[in-house]
């Protein structure tokens, strides 16, 4: 069976689809994975997954899923698109992707992390598990605020240069908005009004399903606090931290993620 493209919600002219993937092997818990892509909030697409065959083979569905970029779209509204997304999910996992079970994981890499996050605070009674990849769950770190001096090695994109990129739609261009953003500290600017709701607070923290989290110990993007912190207050975790400076370290296959990858196949079994 090959993937199939769905529809899940129009934004005005934007249309906002997902991919399904169906599992290449037997199982008898037909469970799905609801993956969100990283960028920040202003850039990346929803099949950027390098071990999307893996978990396939091991008997994983995922479903690949779009979701409107800031500025253009506030993050009150990222997230409430993506709530309809699971919500398509629940609805449709029988006439439409033809499954026997709606049971699923949330499973978001850096910005998409954060979205599986704060999703996750829904408490859906099908939720299996969180996997977070370099994610976080609050904008109360310092380096969200002030500029990275990761991203200040790169040619500097100025403020307004920056703005000239907002209109064009997903280009790869967008990275360059991100870029910018975190050269100049302004980036939570691009992301709407910050509520209590984008928040998650150690309280729900204890609440979480079973997690899987994963980060660089000197991730010069996103900090290792934010994992650190997830893997202490969830009642049931499984952390990883990899003595390394980079961020996406599963961005291309290589030894250390086949190994991440093959132990959180492990993990998915264990509590699928």
């Amino acid at each position: 069976m090959k993937s199939q493209h769905f529809v899940y919600r129009r934004l005005g002219d934007l249309v906002l689809e997902m991919t399904f993937y169906p599992q290449q092997a037997e199982s008898t818990r037909e469970t799905t994975i609801l993956y969100f892509h990283g960028g920040g909030f202003l850039f990346g697409q929803r099949d950027d997954l390098t071990y999307i065959n893996q978990l396939m083979e091991n008997g994983m569905n995922v479903l690949t899923i779009d979701y409107p970029l800031a500025p253009e779209t506030a993050l009150t509204e990222i997230v409430s698109c993506l709530e309809d997304a699971v919500d398509w999910f629940l609805t449709h996992f029988e006439d439409e992707l033809q499954l026997r079970t709606s049971n699923f994981f949330l499973f978001g890499r850096s910005a998409g992390g954060y979205l599986a996050s704060i999703l996750t605070t829904n408490r859906y009674k099908e939720q299996l598990g969180l996997i977070r990849f370099y994610g976080y769950h609050d904008f109360k770190h310092a380096c969200f605020t002030l500029p990275s001096p990761f991203y200040g090695r790169y040619p500097k994109v100025p403020p307004m240069d920056a703005q000239k990129i907002i209109s064009k739609g997903n280009s790869e261009e967008r990275f360059l908005l991100y870029l910018s953003a975190r050269q100049y500290g302004n980036w939570l600017s691009y992301l709407g009004s910050m509520t209590e709701k984008l928040v998650v607070e150690e309280e729900q923290l204890k609440e979480f399903p079973p997690t899987f989290c994963v980060h660089c110990s000197q991730d010069p993007d996103v900090p290792v606090e934010a994992s650190r912190q997830l893997a202490k207050s969830t009642v049931s975790s499984t952390y990883i931290e990899i003595a390394a400076d980079v961020h996406d370290f599963d961005r291309e296959q290589n030894p250390q993620s086949d190994d991440v990858y093959e132990r959180l196949i492990t993990w998915l079994k264990k509590h699928n």
